[in-house]
């Protein structure tokens, strides 16, 4: 008589159940990591990109390039940039690269100021200033008499 060794019913889905659960154990180890803060890079690659621009931009502004210098610097103003936002200010003030406007000009220098950046507040102290004076120049001192 030949003796055959048969495996047990409960014994072969057990076994299967085991090494299953180990590959799910595994694989799900692998999803327990911490995930790269990808939106931190984003903010970090952004920065990056914007000083880049701003640089390029600042050494076309010290070239006398005025015009190329405004059309990379004012977008970097309009995402909120603190250096641009002075810059297209001071170019505005002065009409380099972009019309001259003093509602601009003291739009974007007041924005920068507020913001904490030293060169734009003095600038808007001296702005303020200017203006004072020449309200008080134009202002009568005394009555006009009527002839």
């Amino acid at each position: 008589m030949k003796t055959h060794t048969q495996a047990t019913p409960t014994s072969t889905p057990r076994g299967l159940l085991l090494g299953l659960g180990l590959c799910l154990l595994l694989s799900l180890g692998a999803c327990t990591t911490t995930p790269v803060d990808s939106a931190a890079d984003n903010a970090a690659n952004l920065l990056e990109r914007q000083q880049q621009q701003f640089a390029q931009g600042k050494q076309l502004f010290l070239d006398k390039q005025y015009l190329e210098a405004a059309n990379l610097l004012l977008p970097l103003a309009q995402q909120g940039h603190i250096e641009a936002q002075y810059t297209i200010g001071y170019m505005y003030h002065y009409g380099h690269g972009l019309p001259r406007n003093e509602k601009e000009s003291l739009r974007w220098i007041t924005t920068a100021a507020a913001r904490g950046h030293p060169l734009a507040q003095q600038a808007l102290a001296i702005l303020d200033a200017s203006r004072e004076e020449d309200a008080a120049a134009i202002a009568p001192t005394a009555p006009v008499s009527k002839p």
